[in-house]
């Protein structure tokens, strides 16, 4: 389908302009002892028509959930990571079809100065097209860690803020950034929020590139806000790896088997304003060519203005039973406008294509929430 080719054209783009322009501190070297990160999305879309009349071919009853939720913690001797995904699609008297996927890991770093690590996991998959839970166990050994520096993208929009109010003559030292920085990574050790804030100050003045006046009451409301906003999260590194497991539960009742397992995660930014990330797993048994199951998506969000954000995802996955393999890609494209604080419009294009559809199914939603907890 060209026009979603040309999106993905279009979105490449965007990602490799955003990388070209970007300068300054490098996010990427910010290093946290600790890092936690999480995010939870969900979407629920819901269509009803009834033709009293009888003029259009057929009335409209059905509905949509799809529920994406991640948590990955990291430490110099050990992590863990959990992820559940739900697409669940809802017809008028009953559930048409759905996919479930959730997986934990529990990682221990062979040294807290090297990212060896060894690894234990669960997984468990349902499906509206399988006979019973899928679910197995594994073991396996990988590389890489993963950091959360959004303290550091927090510090960098701060001195971005002050040197646009002009409370700043010039950009502040790395030196200071990190230092902002690593006091935001340590909120919780403060008793209160001005006590933080008051730190924060006095390093911002003792960079010497405050104004004569110092900074003015805006300026801390302005900090404040950036420090509590955790809307945006930015993280970067990587992790791959390797093992072996084992069918507990066959989601097509046949003879559980003994699985190889990969996977890899990888996470960039260069600008508080973009983030992108790809992961991947694949498992697949003795026979893998004939039977397996892969997966990747790729997503990539950035910040156009503190009031619109646009992001896209693609994903692919392929399960091969016997030989026969089923593909399905999804493409997604979404603005969201914040006009006022816990507001948000979504506008939503999603693109998605399975085996027994013709063509690429496309569908637009417009979407109108308020965050009221």
């Amino acid at each position: 389908m060209s026009f979603v080719r040309n999106h993905i054209l279009f979105l490449v783009l965007i990602a490799a302009v955003s990388v070209a322009v970007s300068g300054g501190v490098p996010l990427c070297n910010y290093r946290a002892p600790n890092s936690n990160i999480d995010n939870l999305g969900i979407t629920f879309s819901y269509h009803y028509y009834n033709d009293p009349y009888g003029l259009s071919e057929r009335d409209i009853d059905a509905g949509q959930l799809l529920i994406d939720y991640s948590l990955r913690h990291d430490a110099p001797d050990l992590g863990y990571d959990v992820a559940v995904k739900n697409d669940m699609q809802i017809s008028t008297v009953a559930l048409s079809s759905f996919l479930i996927n959730a997986q934990g890991n529990f990682k221990r770093y062979f040294s807290p100065d090297q990212p060896f690590f060894g690894l234990a996991g669960v997984s468990a998959k349902s499906a509206s097209s399988y006979k019973t839970i899928g679910l197995f166990a594994k073991v396996g050994v990988g590389y890489g860690r993963f950091t959360d520096v959004t303290p550091l993208a927090k510090a960098i929009e701060i001195d971005a803020y002050l040197f646009k109010q002009k409370s700043i003559t010039s950009h502040m030292e790395e030196i200071d950034l990190q230092s902002l920085a690593h006091e935001i990574d340590n909120a919780d050790t403060y008793k209160s929020m001005d006590a933080l804030l008051s730190s924060l100050q006095d390093i911002i003045e003792g960079s010497s590139f405050v104004r004569a006046s110092g900074l003015n009451t805006l300026d801390i409301y302005k900090i404040a806000q950036i420090v509590q906003d955790n809307s945006h999260p930015r993280y970067c590194g990587g992790s791959s790896s390797v093992g072996l497991g084992y069918e507990l539960i066959n989601p097509m009742q046949e003879e559980n088997k003994l699985l190889a397992t990969a996977s890899f995660d990888y996470a960039f930014t260069t600008t508080p304003k973009a983030q992108f990330l790809v992961q991947g797993n694949f498992s697949g048994a003795y026979d893998f060519l004939r039977t397996n199951q892969m997966e990747i998506t790729t997503s990539y969000d950035y910040m156009l203005a503190d009031w619109l954000t646009a992001s896209t995802a693609y994903s692919f996955s392929r399960e091969t039973w016997d030989g026969v393999p089923t593909d399905k890609h999804g493409l997604s494209l979404d603005l969201t406008f914040t006009p006022v604080k816990d507001a948000s419009i979504v506008l939503s294009m999603h693109f998605c294509h399975e085996p027994y559809y013709l063509e690429w199914k496309q569908e637009i939603t417009f979407q109108i929430g308020m965050k009221l907890l």
